[in-house]
This record gives C-alpha cells, structure tokens and sequence, in this order.
C-alpha cells in the first residue's frame, strides 16, 4: 500500500519532485517506487509532460479506485487498533484561515477535552489543497468556501455556516485609523500586504482597484505579523477582526465595500460514517448557527 499511497500523491500534486518534497524522501527513491508500481500493473500510469507528468488512461483508472480503498484500509485499521485498545479515534481537518484562525480553535479545544480519546489534527491550506484532501482522504472535514471551479468536480456536501466581508485592516497607529471614514482613493496613497491569495477576488470595488503591492505572505497570519507596527494596509475576511484586534489591528471604517461570501463545512458523504466525526460537525453547527442568531 505504501507505493500506492505515493501514487496518489504524485497523482494529486502532478510532479514527482514535488510529491516527493511532500513525502520527505528522494526524487528517484519515489521516481523508483512508481516505476515498480508500473511495473506490477504491467501498463504505464504517468505520462510525462514538461511541467511534470500526467495520468494516463490506466493511471486514471488506478486513482479513482486508490481514493476510495485508501481511506477505507485507514478506517479499517483505526477500527481495528480501538478495539485492542492501541489507538485512540482521530478527525483530520483541513481549514482556510478564517476557519483555521478564528473560528476553530476554541472549538476544537472544547471536544477535545469533552473528548480524551479523541486526536484531532488541524492543517491550515489553500482551497485546491483541501479539497484535493477530501479527495484523496487525507481529511475527514474541510472548513472554508466552495468556488464553483472545485464543487462542480467532486461528490461532496456543502453546508454554508457562515457569510463573512471584507475589511481592510491597519495598525491602530496608522494615519487612516482615526479617520471617520475612508475613500478608496485615500487607499490608493499607502502600499499593501497581500495575504497570499488572489487580490482580484476581493469583492465589489476593491477588487478593481490597483494597488502598490509591498509585500506578498503565504498566509494571513504572517500577513497579520508584518501589518503590526506598520503603514501598510490588509484587506481580509470581517471575521478576522476579534483575532486582529489582539495584535493591535483594527478595521478602518469606510464605504461598503460589497457582498460577502458563504463558507462552512465540506465534506465526502463518508465522513459521517465516522461517529466522532458526525459528532465534531454537529458541534460547529451548532456553535456557529448559536453565534449568528
């Protein structure tokens, strides 16, 4: 199964340098194990391209049969490790900032201690990561938005849990922080921290408007980090505002700046065959849905 499991790595990443990055082993330790994998199916699985490999028709035979046996071997294993009392039941979780950041973690630390024999694992990632996650069983649960491009593509359930907007943020010594009201073109006069994602996905005006990028973060806690202290702007989900204001990060009061957006639970109709896992998901909803009302 190890081969397999690299296989599907490989599959999901499309480069064997990078799932091999990934799976912490050598280029041509993993470019052999899937050479001996193609070997036992006697056809080949990749095709390789300049950018990295792709699956052939028998590769893409092998990996939708690899999604679903995978995390039923894992499953059967955790299972069977209960019983006899040498493992304790777990929920992988995969979550975007909003979630990972802000919402979960006092969510997490109540099941956990209502909860001993229960491990959870939290993993911060990126849209196409989560949902490749799900894909793949690597989590049980993701938490975060659903872009069209994604959903249309896998058999999973979206339940929308919560709307967030967006706000641009500051240090509360920033020039613009007193200020009754903000314009976008007062914007336009300070350089900005970009949070990792796609600008352009900001909603409503400011997503259209040009901006003197100054630094670019992998994640909207190093963004956060490098605001403080700073004169620089951020422009990150409403729902960050309790968690910025600890770093001394405020919101700057300004015109609407559009609709928000939906986000919550995604998961693979499998996930609830898992007790625990049901049992976690029906705390978010009820915790988040308690704070919305």
């Amino acid at each position: 199964m190890k081969e397999l499991r690299q296989f599907v790595e490989v599959a999901g990443r499309r480069s064997i340098s990078l799932a091999a990055r990934q799976l912490n082993i050598s280029q041509s330790a993993l470019s052999r194990a899937m050479q001996k994998l193609e070997d036992s199916y006697g056809a080949p699985l990749f095709i390789r391209t300049g950018g990295g490999v792709e699956l052939s028709p028998s590769g893409t035979a092998l990996y939708g049969h690899a999604l679903k046996i995978l995390p039923a071997l894992d499953q059967a294993r955790e299972d069977i490790e209960q019983l006899q009392g040498r493992s304790r039941a777990s929920i992988r979780i995969g979550a975007g900032d909003l979630w990972g950041l802000a919402i979960l973690p006092e969510l997490i630390r109540q099941f956990a201690q209502s909860h001993p024999n229960v491990v959870l694992q939290l993993t911060i990632a990126d849209e196409a990561r989560r949902l490749e996650g799900l894909r793949n069983g690597t989590f049980d649960l993701v938490f975060g938005t659903l872009s069209t491009r994604y959903g249309a593509a896998l058999d999973v359930t979206f339940e929308a849990m919560t709307r967030q907007g967006t706000l641009v943020y500051c240090d509360r010594q920033h020039p613009l922080a007193t200020r009754e009201a903000v314009t976008l073109e007062d914007l336009s006069e300070y350089r900005w921290i970009s949070p990792g994602y796609d600008d352009a996905a900001d909603p409503g005006p400011l997503g259209h408007q040009q901006r003197n990028l100054a630094v670019r973060a992998d994640s909207v806690m190093s963004a956060l980090l490098m605001l403080k202290g700073s004169d620089f702007l951020l422009s990150a989900s409403s729902g960050f505002s309790t968690l910025f204001r600890g770093f001394g990060v405020i919101a700057i009061p300004m015109e609407d700046l559009g609709p928000g957006s939906h986000s919550g639970a995604i998961y693979a109709p499998r996930a609830l065959d898992n007790r625990v896992v049901t049992e976690f998901l029906n705390l978010v909803r009820s915790s988040v849905l308690a704070v919305k009302s």
